[in-house]
């Protein structure tokens, strides 16, 4: 259909509705403004989307994380580094690293860093050594590739509305990133305050448990 063919049809058709509003005066128009504001509706949502994730984007953590293990070491110890690779500091919520040979899994939570604030560009490094673990559970034994490592962690931004959670495998050198905060995790929180409460309690009347510990400090050992 030649252009001036299809402008004519559209000037006809939208003639014709007009003409048609025109002909009904307060039904016509209320379908019609019903119709615009569905539209104005529609756009706004989309528009509001739109930023919502262009602000997501902007201040979710983006974490490093990396595993350092000679390949001939023999024994399950080593170092890892977690890295703000973002333009905005992330929270720290959870760190948990586990260390699996065979069947038996051993792990260390660093609840020191629980809630960490880690600045942009900025990274922390830990040492690990889980040989002495693993021999009083009768492990004498070892050689190199025996044992694998899964470090977890779970990062959000400061306002904690956008939580992520990373996972390593040294095994098979990958790095997967969800959206969503582990079950351990979210019962953790939850639980804080009463447990918080309980060594409190405890505290009061068996001082002595705690060698110097705080109640609040127990929390993270």
């Amino acid at each position: 259909m030649p252009d001036g063919a299809l402008d004519s049809s559209l000037y006809d058709w939208w003639m014709g509705v007009w003409l048609w509003l025109l002909r009904d005066n307060a039904s016509r128009t209320t379908v019609l403004l019903m119709v615009i504001t569905g539209i104005y509706a529609y756009l706004t949502w989309k528009m509001a989307k739109a930023i919502a994730h262009q602000t997501r984007a902007m201040i979710q953590p983006i974490v490093s994380i990396e595993f350092f293990i000679e390949k001939e070491e023999s024994f399950p110890k080593g170092r890892f580094e977690v890295k703000n690779l973002g333009a905005q500091p992330f929270l720290l919520l959870d760190m948990r690293l586990e260390c699996r040979r065979a069947k038996m899994l051993m792990f260390e939570e660093y609840k020191v860093y629980e809630r960490h604030i880690l600045p942009p560009q900025d990274v922390i490094k830990f040492s690990f050594d889980f040989t002495e673990r693993f021999r009083r559970e009768g492990v004498m034994w070892w050689s190199p590739g025996l044992a694998g490592f899964n470090l977890q962690v779970v990062a959000s931004d400061l306002s904690e509305e956008m939580v992520l959670t990373y996972r390593n495998f040294s095994y098979w050198k990958v790095l997967t990133v969800q959206r969503y905060m582990p079950l351990r995790v979210r019962w953790k929180f939850l639980s804080s305050p009463f447990r918080q409460w309980y060594y409190r309690i405890d505290y009061r009347f068996h001082p002595a448990r705690y060698e110097g510990h705080t109640p609040d400090e127990n929390l993270k050992r």
